[in-house]
């Protein structure tokens, strides 16, 4: 059956910012992830993170540059059904840099890591006001910090826990239209692991899961839903290691849920409510391409099966150096 497109207005104040890190074997890239959570106004964005991230860098110090993107042309309603933008779309980017440690200090037998986010953003589409328009221009986003950040490593397996906190750093003001944050704290948990398939390791299935846990907006009573994601892949690993152009490639993925429902509190509009629904969702997947011995990571993600959530594609790029 023919699924109808409603046509909407929609701004450009679209936040999606980061979590984590986007861990790899040999040089870690470090990638906070954000979320285009269901409700498209998540401080943890999907795509951040992909293969082997249930896996906590070698010891040392690293810095990296990266680059997010977000493009769409739709949102979806809370009863799946997809809406047009009037303006032909919308497009996010994201650059930051972005600092990871993992130190020799052990904590219950894994090595204790901390890192640091530093982004900004060129706008942030922001529901439940999908009519307002950004002024243009870019402007500093949500810090994260990760505190705490423990890996282990078997012989088949590896093993990370984290928590995080994003810090409500970027101007916001309620239906405002040139917000480059979400006026909001969210405090993060995630817990992942590695899983390398054969005795080589050339082969592994990585799967992390995060959990959210937002605070009401600033100076209003509404608090954005929290959001539960796994994201991963499967990679193969290719090329000598000894070797600069080696490294691994595969198929990444996410899966994100709005598991405790938004609460409202505010007036946003029949129309707005209709797309904002309680609880969101979306699913990504799609190729990822590490190489340079693990330094230069790609990725580009389609998305589907959303609900309640702007619903695009979206790429992320970073390059990472030990120091």
């Amino acid at each position: 059956m023919h699924r109808r497109r409603e046509r909407v207005s929609v701004g450009a104040n679209l936040r999606e910012p980061m979590n984590s890190l986007n861990r790899t074997r040999l040089i870690a890239l470090l990638a906070c992830s954000t979320a285009p959570a269901a409700a498209a106004q998540q401080n943890f964005l999907p795509g951040f993170s992909g293969l082997k991230d249930g896996s906590q860098a070698p010891v040392g110090m690293y810095v990296a540059a990266l680059g997010w993107g977000f493009n769409t042309s739709t949102v979806v309603d809370k009863n799946g059904t997809s809406h047009s933008l009037t303006n032909g779309g919308a497009t996010s980017t994201l650059v930051g840099a972005s600092f990871l440690a993992v130190t020799k200090l052990t904590l219950l037998g894994g090595n204790y890591g901390f890192a640091v986010m530093a982004p900004w953003i060129s706008n942030r589409l922001d529901i439940p006001r999908i009519d307002v328009s950004s002024n243009g221009g870019w402007g500093y986003t949500s810090t994260y910090v990760q505190p705490i950040n423990l890996g282990w490593h078997a012989k088949r397996a590896d093993y990370m826990v984290g928590y995080a906190v994003y810090l409500p750093t970027g101007a916001w003001s309620f239906a405002g239209n040139n917000n480059f944050g979400l006026g909001m704290w969210t405090q993060e948990i995630s817990a992942g692991s590695t899983l390398y398939l054969n005795e080589k390791k050339s082969l592994a299935f990585a799967l992390q899961a995060v959990y959210d846990i937002n605070s009401a907006k600033k100076d209003t009573t509404y608090q954005t839903g929290n959001p539960l994601t796994l994201q991963g892949g499967l990679s193969l690993d290719y090329g000598d290691p000894k070797k600069l152009l080696s490294g691994w490639l595969g198929v990444a993925g996410f899966a994100q849920w709005i598991v405790k429902a938004t609460s409202y509190g505010v007036s946003v509009g029949p129309i707005d409510k209709t797309i904002d629904g309680p609880y969101g969702q979306k699913y990504g997947l799609g190729p990822e391409l590490v190489t340079m011995q693990g330094a230069l990571t790609v990725r580009y993600i389609w998305e589907f099966g959303a609900k309640s959530a702007f619903q695009g594609n979206l790429w992320f790029v970073a390059f990472g150096l030990p120091i």
